[in-house]
């Protein structure tokens, strides 16, 4: 006998008996319960009690208290709900929803409005959950790792134009303001003449007048703040096409992964190797990661109380004042170096031996010189070349003496670089290794060394150990997740919100969120530490 299809279980006229309390329609062990509970606790206090100041409670219809409304944000966020309408829609459709907002229904410009007005509140989630994870032994800073990734603004591709194309915009939409001006004055005028001061009626396009000027000085603001962008980005130095978003001015046209080209933002994180909880987040308009590895560490340590004993980070974050300033703060590092693919180096590869025959003084086999790695221009790389510190010059591969010989000045993107130039050497003329070494024999070979060179001498030699390959690999297990759980977990590719402000807020609560299900999926240790 062929089985037939499923029966309903409750037909929908049959009258239909539900929890008589509403704490009833949600089990005990639902990820509901635990968000609010974490948000309920001691770690989140003093944050609810200094946010509840800035509201006015004399008169006027009772506020929603921000837990509340916080609490329906990031758990929505958590759900894939990001949306204020939808947010709304939730609040009566969805019990575990209900539930957290106890049978509350704010409309969906209340939620929008309250995000927007307490930005630098919800920016401050993150640490109260760094709290919770410390207090629970989630994080434990024996190692941060540090990377970055493009998410795409809420600007289409179309609204990227020229900096001429924008100040011929800008200029019409002057000249469109200046006209209705103008008209409006025309108009007083001749009503005065007509009616004096009291006017019987008030026009019928007055109002649509008014907002007309209003939208248009909306659209200028935005094209004088697109002009303005495109002029800090050129004062900051580097390739930087005059162009910008008239939609979003403060994100940037840059590659992502996939390269394509569109408005967006670099997005950085920092997490930690324990357990993965976000210890730091930024946002800002820079094509490159280069430059943004201390500022994260420093935000982990005004989060977390301390600084990491390791961090780990790729090649982009690899230039010479952030090798110092890892090791004027006791950090060690592992980068790779700059310029070169995320992977550690290899020290089994004939290219490594050579160049470690080299830097050890002995001499090279023709296979070993036809193994040693060359540059752009054909030559033996600067690794190949040997520094003495105590006499202050460079050795060649083939024994011969480099000699300092004057001190030069170079502007790069991270700073001012002072070089000294070694070179000189007569020898290099008569040398029978002078074609893969020198691009004109009789001038000789010029290394040059900038005042960070012996904090790169330091990173290369920690890369090449096992240890130093080991360490570097956790970026796979730690931030690197991260993001994708971002994008793929929670759907986050395109942010909701513009402007960096309002950029910022939204990535932060994004990491909070993040931090929130590790939270949630350790609940037995988190528990234990807030009741």
């Amino acid at each position: 006998m062929v089985a037939g299809f499923r029966k309903p279980e409750v037909p929908r006229d049959q009258l239909v008996l539900w929890s008589a309390r509403l704490d009833d329609a949600i089990p005990s062990d639902h990820p509901v319960r635990q968000v609010a509970y974490v948000l309920e606790s001691e770690p989140f206090a003093a944050t609810f009690r200094e946010w509840e100041q800035s509201y006015v409670l004399l008169e006027g219809k009772p506020p929603y208290h921000p837990r509340d409304l916080t609490g329906l944000y990031v758990y929505g966020m958590m759900n894939r709900i990001r949306s204020s309408r939808q947010l709304e829609a939730a609040c009566y459709n969805r019990v575990d929803v209900i539930w957290l907002m106890l049978g509350q229904h704010p409309d969906h410009s209340t939620i929008s409005e309250f995000v927007a007005r307490h930005g630098e509140q919800l920016r401050g989630l993150l640490r109260n959950t760094l709290e919770v994870g410390i207090r629970a032994g989630l994080v434990k800073l024996e190692h941060v790792s540090v990377d970055g990734s493009k998410l795409e603004a809420d600007a289409g591709k179309g609204s990227v134009h020229q900096k001429a194309t924008i100040a011929a915009m800008l200029a019409k939409v002057d000249e469109q303001i200046g006209a209705l001006e103008q008209e409006w004055l025309q108009n007083e005028a001749t009503e005065a003449k007509l009616f004096g001061q009291e006017v019987p009626w008030a026009p019928s396009e007055l109002g649509s007048r008014d907002e007309r000027v209003a939208k248009l000085r909306r659209t200028q603001e935005l094209l004088k703040d697109a002009l303005a962008q495109i002029e800090r980005r050129g004062a900051e130095g580097g390739k930087c096409k005059e162009i910008a978003s008239v939609t979003d001015p403060s994100s940037r046209s840059m590659k992502d992964k996939e390269g394509r080209s569109k408005p967006n933002y670099n997005t950085q994180a920092a997490v930690d190797q324990a357990q993965g909880m976000i210890t730091a987040a930024e946002v800002n308009d820079r094509a490159e990661d280069s430059g943004q590895l201390t500022p994260m560490l420093e935000q982990t340590q005004e989060n977390c109380g301390g600084l990491p004993a390791e961090a780990s980070a790729d090649s982009q974050y690899n230039t010479g004042p952030e090798l110092a300033a890892l090791e004027t703060m006791g950090v060690k590092g592992f980068l790779p170096d700059s310029g070169q693919s995320s992977a550690c180096p290899r020290t089994d590869t004939p290219a490594a031996e050579a160049l470690a025959a080299a830097q050890a003084g002995e001499t090279l086999s023709d296979q070993q010189w036809a193994a040693l790695p060359k540059d752009g221009q054909g030559r033996i790389v600067k690794e190949a070349f040997r520094y003495d510190a105590q006499a202050d010059v460079y050795v060649c591969p083939m024994g011969q003496v480099l000699p300092f010989q004057r001190n030069s000045r170079d502007q790069k993107h991270w700073g001012q670089a002072v070089r000294g130039q070694y070179g000189g050497c007569p020898a290099c003329a008569t040398c029978p290794r002078a074609k893969v070494c020198c691009s004109n024999p009789s001038r000789g070979r010029t290394i040059n060394r900038d005042q960070y060179e012996q904090h790169r001498e330091r990173m290369r030699e920690r890369m090449k150990s096992v240890a130093g390959r080991s360490r570097y690999k956790l970026r796979r297990q730690t931030v690197e997740p991260r993001f994708g759980y971002i994008k793929r977990g929670l759907g986050i590719r395109r942010f909701m919100r513009r402007g960096i402000e309002k950029v910022r807020t939204e990535w932060s609560v994004i990491c909070t969120v993040v931090n929130l299900g590790i939270l949630v999926r350790h609940w037995p240790e988190v528990v234990k530490v807030l009741q």
